[in-house]
């Protein structure tokens, strides 16, 4: 369908009325996720395409959305973001080509072409290819499709070339796509050339400026991540005040690069935006909610980015409430006050912008009006079982007047540490009347009683035996990273690196825990002493079968021989000498005890195999 309108242009000194003839085309959605309200709406043109060359422009138009759409940093916001074609014939193929600029590829043929949007070559500089027909161009946005927010214009050339602005636009050259990244760098988020294109683009930017102070600079806060810092366009006259935040790294400056850090934030900044991220609310926002026992939903619909970087608070008269989901159910019996208001605030936290402001500029709220028709106010505890010497916290709920506790504070929320089971109250006094709210029990639950202890002492070699009691579970900590759950642990071949102190945590049928802790020794297995030290001389050392015991001392003798547990295995009193038998003894070490007229010795003995 064609309309008819009048475009009027204001001169310096007259008022110019024609008529314009404005033509419907089909529009082909490439990609559509949501409400053209409420999306980032690309509209790809093409010039230079005949009506035959039509079904290649719209693949070309499905490969740049592709390109686009993989691209960091908006392949994080990919559902942001609709798509349209809109094709329009051009009685002839190709670009104008005026030979003209300085700069003019020689190879490249001169040549007027007649197509829809006047695409041409030689702007100024050769390479700089712009669109001369802007009434046709606004024409067709205007009639077709006017929710537009990004214009890509794809010029059915193979010479390279293209430009940013007002929308962007490139050719088909082999670099075709990094060139239409490059230019929406430029027409979307705004980004200034990385390399210098001359005093006339210079500008304080978000990716240019003249301040050269780290502490100041706009990217301060990326300065020393991924190679950011402070490089001069160039070096001598005005390109060596002008900087930017990184060195042939970044897509405004050389094809094939990434956006840096700068750019995908400015670019970030801008889809966030022009989206709003809550997508759908339930009830409707600004709606009087009233609240009685029966729970209440509260629901948001939101538009993830992936991974998905949102995160939800929820506060009632600015006070937070709730768990950070998308959905809040809430009784009169859960809101402090009997009515007030419900915010839900959605904040996208992604980590591709550190923007001072990023609080401000990436939240988005909603709220509700609520209305409680409670009877009489509740006291509850925010945990209702604590273990002896553990607090809890109470909050009184439904008092729009003053209150006072039964303990005495007057606050709407009080922390207790109880050592028996009590119960809780307030009084809450509105217009000269008098509430007594419902009580919140706190039930106090006993610490386990926890013991520790182990059955050494200890040589090397041998195995510990550590022993704890007082709980239903437990769990050990010790020296060389020791940890165990079992009540009674071992630990064999022990050395004495596994000396110190051990620590057990005991937990009861409750819940509650308790610690104990038990310090061992491990020994090292030492020779034994010289004969001639000896007031009585056990040998062999180490034995088999028996051992002789010999000594130099008068009257009797009392000889005691001890297994590792400390229990006895053997005793003999003699005099002079004597032999004792080893046959039923299993291998280990053994601690033998020597006592004469009330003085005591000590030593170890080795029985093998």
């Amino acid at each position: 369908m064609i309309k008819r309108f009048t475009l009027c242009l204001l001169g310096s000194y007259l008022l110019l009325c024609t008529p314009v003839w404005a033509q419907k085309f089909p529009v082909d959605t490439l990609q559509k996720t949501g409400p053209l309200d409420n999306r980032i709406n690309v509209v790809i043109l093409g010039d230079g395409f005949t009506q035959s060359e039509l079904p290649a422009f719209l693949g070309e138009a499905r490969k740049f959305m592709d390109t686009f759409l993989n691209y960091h940093p908006y392949n994080h916001y990919q559902n942001y973001f609709n798509f349209f074609a809109i094709p329009t014939p051009s009685p002839e193929s190709g670009a104008t080509n005026p030979g003209t600029a300085p700069d003019a590829y020689p190879e490249q043929p001169v040549a007027t072409k007649n197509t829809y949007f006047g695409a041409t070559f030689g702007s100024g500089i050769h390479r700089l290819v712009t669109i001369q027909n802007y009434t046709a161009y606004a024409n067709v946005l205007a009639t077709n499709l006017p929710s537009y927010d990004l214009v890509i214009m794809i010029v059915n050339s193979t010479w390279y070339g293209g430009s940013g602005g007002s929308l962007a636009v490139y050719t088909l050259h082999e670099q075709a796509l990094p060139i239409a990244l490059h230019e929406i760098g430029h027409t979307f988020a705004g980004l200034s050339d990385e390399y210098w294109a001359g005093s006339v683009y210079a500008r304080e930017n978000a990716n240019m400026t003249r301040n050269n102070q780290p502490a100041t600079v706009r990217w301060k806060n990326w300065m020393g991540y991924n190679k950011v810092g402070l490089f001069a366009h160039g070096e001598g006259g005005e390109m060596s005040q002008w900087y930017k935040p990184t060195q042939h790294n970044c897509l405004m400056e050389q094809l094939h690069s990434p956006f840096c850090e700068v750019c995908r934030e400015k670019t970030v900044e801008r889809i966030t935006t022009l989206v709003q991220p809550i997508e759908a609310v339930d009830p409707p926002r600004g709606a009087t909610v009233p609240l009685a026992q029966e729970p209440v939903g509260f629901g948001l619909q939101l538009l993830k980015p992936a991974p998905n970087s949102l995160q939800v608070e929820w506060k009632f008269n600015d006070k937070p409430l709730g768990n950070g989901q998308e959905l809040l159910s809430l009784t009169a019996d859960q809101l402090p006050e009997a009515q007030g208001t419900l915010t839900a605030t959605v904040f996208d936290s992604t980590y591709l912008s550190r923007a001072d402001l990023r609080q401000q500029q990436r939240s988005y709220s909603v709220s509700w009006w609520l209305q409680t028709e409670r009877a009489i106010p509740i006291a509850t505890a925010a945990d209702s079982l604590v273990c002896a010497g553990d607090s809890t916290t109470l909050t009184a709920w439904g008092c729009v007047g003053t209150l006072r506790w039964s303990t005495g504070e007057s606050t709407s929320t009080l922390t207790v540490a109880p050592t028996q089971t009590t119960s809780y109250w307030f009084v809450c006094t509105h217009s000269n009347q008098t509430l007594e709210s419902t009580p919140a029990t706190v039930w106090v639950a006993p610490r386990p009683s926890a013991t520790a202890s182990h059955t050494g002492p200890y040589l090397e070699g041998q195995t510990i035996q550590l022993q704890a009691s007082g709980g239903e579970s437990y769990r050990w900590f010790g020296p060389m990273r020791f940890v165990s759950i079992d009540q009674n642990p071992t630990i064999p071949n022990a050395t004495v690196d596994h000396a110190g102190l051990y620590t057990v945590e005991v937990t009861n049928a409750d819940g509650c825990s308790s610690t104990a802790q038990t310090k061992l020794t491990v020994d090292p297995v030492l020779a034994s002493e010289p004969p001639q030290n000896q007031a009585v001389r056990v040998f062999p050392n180490p034995a088999k079968n028996y051992i002789d015991l010999t000594t130099t001392l008068s009257g009797e003798v009392d000889f005691a021989l001890y297994d590792a547990r400390g229990t006895l295995v053997l005793s003999r009193t003699f005099s002079q000498s004597t032999q004792l038998p080893l046959h039923t003894l299993p291998p280990g070490l053994y601690f033998y005890k020597v006592v004469h007229t009330g003085h005591e010795s000590q030593g170890k003995l080795l029985v093998a195999k």
